[in-house]
């Protein structure tokens, strides 16, 4: 059971010899997607979004999902079934993360629409985009026992340039036998966080 819930968060490799998937690592908020890096945008600046609004999620996001799709098939193999802990893949599961963030975009551009690429944004006639990355960085049961989650908004205009970057922090120190480690309470405080600044600095 502890196995499981470790491997699900990506939080150790290892246990006793067993390892599992190993956690993606991180690329730039724009790999793929945008042809620039996300490091010149500033953050916490006005913009102004016209709709309609394309929702683009980074790579990180797509890692992030098929990481926790590939741990859960990898331990589903090695953990008995009257093992799994639940609670944990629950906790973990990635459509969480993206429901609560598309269901608070739709809240500030009740018009949006996911889209893959600025290909599409352009072909659809969008006039803003919005892209959303993430960096976990889940609990360490021998070391920081924080699960941190941060959300950044890249909020392009409608010659597609990106003029502001707003993000969202959340985290939670997981108590000792906890059956969870409070990714959907970190996401809840980051998605709040990102939500109360997008009501400040964007029109």
């Amino acid at each position: 059971m502890i196995r499981k819930l470790l491997a699900l968060l990506g939080l150790v490799a290892a246990l006793d010899a067993c390892t599992g998937p190993p956690p993606p690592a991180q690329v730039d908020a724009f790999q793929g997607i945008y042809n620039s890096t996300s490091a010149g945008v500033p953050s916490d600046v006005q913009a102004t979004l016209r709709p309609p609004v394309g929702i683009i999620f980074s790579e990180n996001v797509e890692r992030y999902i098929g990481y926790i799709k590939d741990a859960n098939e990898y331990w589903g193999k090695v953990v008995p079934a009257s093992l799994t802990n639940t609670v944990v893949m629950a906790d973990t599961d990635p459509t969480y993360f993206a429901g609560r963030m598309l269901a608070m975009l739709k809240r500030h551009f009740p018009d949006a629409q996911r889209i893959h690429d600025f290909r599409e944004a352009v072909s659809t006639g969008k006039k803003g985009v919005v892209l959303i990355d993430i960096r976990l960085k889940g609990m360490e049961p021998y070391g920081d026992r924080t699960t941190k989650v941060d959300i950044d908004a890249y909020f392009f205009d409608a010659a597609m340039n990106p003029v502001s970057k707003l993000s969202g922090h959340g985290e939670f120190k997981v108590p000792y036998a906890s059956a969870d480690a409070g990714v959907q309470k970190s996401i809840d405080q980051a998605v709040a966080q990102l939500d109360g600044k997008i009501s400040a600095f964007v029109h």
